[in-house]
C-alpha cells in the first residue's frame, strides 16, 4: 500500500459564474457560493482521513460548515475558500475516493437549489420550468481531479486540457444575468407579455424579500435566480455527504449588500450626516421616503459585517441631537440626480423631483460645494508568481499560513476603507469601494499581504499586484469586472512587471485613461499612496478650479507632444506654460506638487531580474496628470461638462 497520494482538484467556471451580475449583490453571491462549494469538497477530504495541506481551511469556517460553530465565531459572511488547492493523505490513500468529493459537491449544490425552488417556485411552476431548472442545475459545473503518487505540478491543468463538455444551445428567452441561459418561464414564442406575467406572479408572491430581489421586468435562469434568492434560505440548507461521511450545512448570511450608489454616496452622505441640519434631514427623507418606501440600505447602518463604517459611525455620533438612523439607510440611488431624473428608475418624476430638491436643500445646510460623485471603484487583487512556490512541497504549510492571517484581515481593512467585501481567498480579493478609499485600501491590502509573507514565509518572495476601476454607476457590472481582470493580468503585471497597481477610469462614454506603476514608485516611504497626496494638495490649492478644465489637458498635450523628455525639463516646460496662461494673478502654483505629478506620470516597469526601470519608449504617460485631476475632482467636473 502507498503511504502517500497527492490529489488535486478545481471546480469551474469561475468567473462564468461570478463576473455575470447585475447587482453588488449578485457579485458576492457568486463568490460566495463557489467558496462553500469548495469547503464541501475540503470537508469530504478531512472525513475520508485526507488532509488539505494547501491552502489551510479556516477553522471557523469549516465548523460552520460542519454545523458545529464554537461559541466565538462569527458566521462567515464572504467566501474565504479558494476553489483550486491540493490534498494530501498519508494514512489510508488506497482508500481514498476521489469520485466522493465530486458527488458531494453534486449534493451540495442540489440541495442548495431545492431549498430555493421549494420556497420560490414549487407552487407556481409548470413542469416545463421545472425541466429548465434541472437542466439548467445539473450540467453547470465543470469540477477536475486528478491523483498521483508524486505527478508533476501541472498535472492538473492537464487533466482540465481534456475538457469536452460544450453548453448546448438553450432555446427560448435569455436570462438578464447569465448570457445564453434560457429564463425560466419556458415560454419560446415570440410574446414578451407572456414571459413578464410568468415573473409578475414569482414577485406577486411577495415571498420573503422577493419583491426587493426581483425586480420589475427582471427575467432569470435557474443560475442566476439561485444567486439572487439563495442568502434567504442558506441558514435551512443541510444535506448528508456520500458513504455515510457525516452531514453539512448552511448558516445565516446577509440578505442585504450595499448597493453601488450607496457606495459611492458614502463619503459624502457621512460629511452631511455630520453637518446638515436634522430638520434638512427630516424633510428630504419625508420626500425619499414617498418616492420609494422602505430602506433598502438599512443594514449597512445597523449590521456589523457589510455595514459602511463611516456613515454607520456618523449616524451614531448624531443620534443624541435627534437623527434617526434610518434616514440613512434609504435607496443610494435617491442621493443622485441622474437617477432621480430618470423615469425607468423612478416612473413618478414629480415626486422625484421634490426629492430632487430636498437633496440640494440638505447639501446646502451640510455646507458643501456639490452632490457626491456618481464613481466608485472596483478593486481586483492577486498574489504574484504564487503558482512556482505551491508545487513545492515543504513550502505549502507556511504559504498556507501566511495566506490565512492576510485573508482573515481582508475584511476589516476593506471595511476601514468603507468598502464591501465581496471574497478574500487565498491570493485573491474582490471588494467594493468609494472612490476616494481605493488606492488607499489597495495599499493597505498589499502592506498586509507582504507582513504575513514576512511571519509566515520569509523564504517565498511574493508579491500582490492590484486593479481598480473607477466606475460610473450607471456601467454594467459584468463588463468592468471581466476588464478588471484583463487589467490585472496585462498591465499590472504583465505591462508593469508585478508588484504594481494599474487603474483604469470609465466614464459613461467609454474608456477615460489608464495608469500603473510599480508599488515601490507608487509609495511614500510611510506607505501612502502619493497619487492620493497629490490629488488632495492640488484640490487644496485649486478650490475655484482654475486648473481644471485647462492646465491639466495642457499638460497631457504637452507630454504627448514631447514624450521623452526627461521630467526635470517637462517641469520648465510646464511651469512656463502656467504663466503663460495665467500670468502673475493667477492662482498659486504648487511647485513641489507639480514635480511630483510630473513623477506620478513616469512609466517604469520590472525587469526580469526585479529592477524597477524606466519603461523602454515613450517614458511618460499624461493619463498620470488626468488621474490626479479625476481623483482631486471626484470625477465631478468632467461628469458635468
Amino acid at each position: 500500500m502507498d503511504s502517500k497520494q497527492y490529489f488535486q482538484f478545481t471546480l469551474g467556471p469561475v468567473q462564468g459564474f461570478v463576473a455575470q451580475a447585475r447587482r453588488t449583490r449578485d457579485f458576492w453571491a457568486g463568490s460566495f457560493i463557489l467558496s462553500w462549494l469548495s469547503a464541501t469538497a475540503m470537508a469530504c477530504i478531512e472525513k475520508q482521513g485526507g488532509k488539505v495541506e494547501f491552502p489551510q481551511p479556516d477553522e471557523g469556517y469549516m465548523r460552520w460548515l460542519y454545523g458545529r460553530p464554537e461559541a466565538d465565531d462569527l458566521a462567515p459572511a464572504q467566501g474565504c475558500i479558494p476553489n483550486r488547492f491540493k490534498a494530501l493523505t498519508a494514512e489510508v490513500p488506497a482508500a481514498f475516493n476521489p469520485q466522493l468529493v465530486q458527488t458531494t459537491i453534486d449534493a451540495a449544490w442540489r440541495a442548495m437549489a431545492e431549498k430555493v425552488w421549494q420556497a420560490d417556485l414549487a407552487a407556481i411552476a409548470s413542469p416545463l420550468t421545472r425541466e429548465i431548472w434541472d437542466r439548467q442545475i445539473n450540467r453547470f459545473w465543470e469540477v477536475s481531479w486528478v491523483m498521483s503518487a508524486e505527478g508533476p505540478s501541472n498535472l492538473l491543468d492537464r487533466r482540465k486540457n481534456w475538457r469536452s463538455q460544450v453548453s448546448p444551445q438553450e432555446p427560448g428567452h435569455k436570462c438578464m444575468m447569465m448570457d445564453g441561459w434560457q429564463e425560466l418561464s419556458g415560454i419560446t414564442r415570440t410574446d414578451l407579455g407572456a414571459v413578464n406575467r410568468f415573473w409578475q406572479q414569482v414577485r406577486r408572491q411577495g415571498k420573503n424579500g422577493m419583491q426587493t430581489d426581483l425586480r420589475e421586468g427582471e427575467h432569470l435562469c435557474a443560475l442566476a435566480f439561485i444567486k439572487r434568492r439563495f442568502a434567504r434560505y442558506f441558514d435551512q440548507v443541510h444535506f448528508a455527504m456520500p458513504g455515510e461521511l457525516g452531514t453539512l450545512s448552511g448558516w445565516p448570511v446577509p440578505t442585504a449588500v450595499p448597493s453601488v450608489a450607496f457606495l459611492a454616496a458614502a463619503p459624502w452622505l457621512s460629511q452631511v450626516i455630520d453637518k446638515a441640519s436634522i430638520a434638512a434631514f427630516d424633510a428630504f427623507h419625508a420626500q425619499a421616503q414617498a418616492l420609494s418606501p422602505g430602506y433598502a440600505e438599512a443594514a449597512h447602518i445597523y449590521g456589523t459585517v457589510s455595514d459602511i463604517r463611516s456613515v454607520k459611525c456618523a449616524a451614531e455620533e448624531r443620534a443624541a441631537d435627534g437623527f434617526k438612523r434610518r434616514w440613512a439607510g434609504i435607496d443610494g440611488q435617491l442621493y443622485f440626480p441622474s437617477s432621480l431624473q430618470n423615469p425607468n428608475l423612478f416612473p413618478d418624476q414629480a415626486q422625484a423631483g421634490k426629492v430632487l430638491s430636498e437633496l440640494n436643500k440638505l447639501k446646502q445646510s451640510a455646507g458643501l460645494a456639490a452632490l457626491p460623485s456618481p464613481y466608485y471603484a472596483i478593486l481586483l487583487m492577486d498574489g504574484d508568481q504564487l503558482g512556482k512556490h505551491m508545487g513545492i512541497v515543504e513550502h505549502q504549510q507556511s504559504i498556507s499560513q501566511a495566506l490565512n492571517l492576510f485573508t482573515n484581515q481582508a475584511g476589516d481593512i476593506v471595511r476601514e476603507h468603507d468598502g464591501f467585501l465581496v471574497y478574500a481567498g487565498g491570493d485573491d480579493v474582490l471588494a467594493l469601494l468609494p472612490m476616494e478609499q481605493a488606492l488607499p485600501a489597495a495599499a493597505a491590502l498589499q502592506a498586509s499581504y507582504r507582513k504575513a509573507f514576512a511571519i509566515h514565509a520569509s523564504m517565498v518572495a511574493s508579491s500582490l499586484s492590484g486593479a481598480i476601476e473607477y466606475v460610473h454607476i450607471r456601467t454594467p457590472l459584468t463588463r468592468v469586472l471581466q476588464d478588471a481582470h484583463k487589467l490585472l493580468d496585462e498591465v499590472a503585471k504583465e505591462e508593469t512587471g508585478r508588484d504594481a497597481i494599474a487603474v483604469r477610469v470609465w466614464k459613461p462614454s467609454g474608456l477615460a485613461l489608464q495608469w500603473s506603476m510599480p508599488w515601490s514608485k507608487a509609495l511614500d516611504a510611510d506607505g501612502s499612496v502619493k497619487m492620493v497626496g497629490l490629488a488632495s494638495a492640488f484640490a487644496t490649492q485649486d478650490e475655484e478650479g482654475s486648473f481644471s478644465n485647462k492646465f491639466f489637458f495642457r499638460i497631457e498635450q504637452i507630454i504627448e507632444r514631447f514624450p521623452c523628455m526627461p521630467a526635470v525639463q517637462l517641469g520648465k516646460v510646464l511651469l512656463t506654460e502656467y504663466l503663460h496662461s495665467f500670468g502673475a494673478r493667477g492662482p498659486h502654483l504648487p511647485t513641489a506638487e507639480l514635480a511630483g505629478l510630473l513623477d506620478q506620470c513616469q512609466r517604469w516597469k520590472r525587469n526580469p531580474s526585479g529592477v524597477v526601470e524606466p519603461a523602454q519608449g515613450n517614458s511618460m504617460n499624461p493619463d498620470g496628470a488626468l488621474l490626479m485631476r479625476f481623483l482631486a475632482n471626484k470625477g465631478l467636473e468632467r461628469e458635468s461638462a
